[in-house]
């Protein structure tokens, strides 16, 4: 009986006598790679620290700052890499989740196997598997934007069906003909007039949809247009992964040595 008791209130002082360092571990969701400028991290109690060496460790329901001309590329547990341009922030929730709370922000996600990554933006959950996309503040009409380079997002409502504006893309003969019209520089008002035949919007509802690659988004409320992606889409592409270099392409490398195996 006494020999009982021992051993129980031996246990009970092993548990509450582990290392806080272990505890902390628990929570652990991810690392800055590289930095640039005033960085922030703000922790669940509203506490602040700024970000002063490569390896800063980041934790669940810590909320991501960079100031003006400031950068940071972090890695996440959960097979995530993101790219937070000046006066962006990214709350990092529990592990698979993100919520986007500003600015612009690059994404890349491993392609593995495991429960969906999601990233909670205004008014949508963007469902992740193995994607690059980009995430901006769209502040003439008070909504977000997101562009995908590759990969599949899975778009669901917070709240009612989207209301979703939507170009009809071309085949390829009509590519074919429009190239041609382009080439041979027949009049502009005739080009601009059979684009317009050839490029009808129509509306659905939907509480969710699939963005495609090389396709842009732009939330205003539960207002959705979709479009190609532009030049300009793709320069932003560029700026970024032209940002994080090396770390994107050691990111993906294991990424690809992973699925590998």
């Amino acid at each position: 009986m006494v020999f009982k008791r021992f051993f129980t209130l031996l246990i009970t002082l092993v548990v509450f006598m582990q290392p806080v360092s272990l505890l902390a571990d628990s929570a652990y969701r991810g690392k800055v790679l590289k930095f640039s400028g005033d960085v922030e991290v703000v922790d669940a109690k509203g506490d602040k620290r700024s970000v002063q060496k490569v390896d800063e460790q980041l934790s669940e329901m810590d909320t991501i700052v960079t100031g003006e001309d400031a950068s940071v590329v972090v890695q996440f547990d959960d097979g995530a890499l993101s790219v937070l341009d000046e006066k962006s922030r990214l709350r990092v929730e529990k592990t698979s989740w993100f919520s986007y709370l500003g600015g612009k922000i690059y994404f890349t996600f491993k392609k593995v196997f495991g429960p969906q990554r999601n990233v909670q933006i205004l008014t949508a959950t963007l469902g992740i598997r193995g994607t690059t996309f980009i995430i901006a503040e769209n502040a003439e009409q008070d909504g977000e934007s997101v562009a995908l380079k590759e990969g599949l997002l899975q778009v669901e409502s917070t709240g009612p069906a989207f209301e979703i504006h939507k170009q009809r893309e071309l085949n390829e003969f009509e590519r074919y003909r429009m190239t041609q019209m382009a080439e041979q520089q027949q009049a502009q008002d005739e080009f601009d007039e059979y684009r317009k035949q050839t490029m009808h919007e129509f509306i659905e509802y939907r509480r969710q949809f699939t963005l495609k690659p090389n396709r842009v988004i732009s939330l205003t409320g539960y207002r959705v247009d979709e479009k190609e992606m532009t030049e300009a889409d793709r320069s932003d592409f560029e700026a970024f992964e032209s940002e994080a270099g090396e770390l994107i392409k050691e990111f993906r490398s294991r990424s690809k040595a992973l699925i590998a195996h």
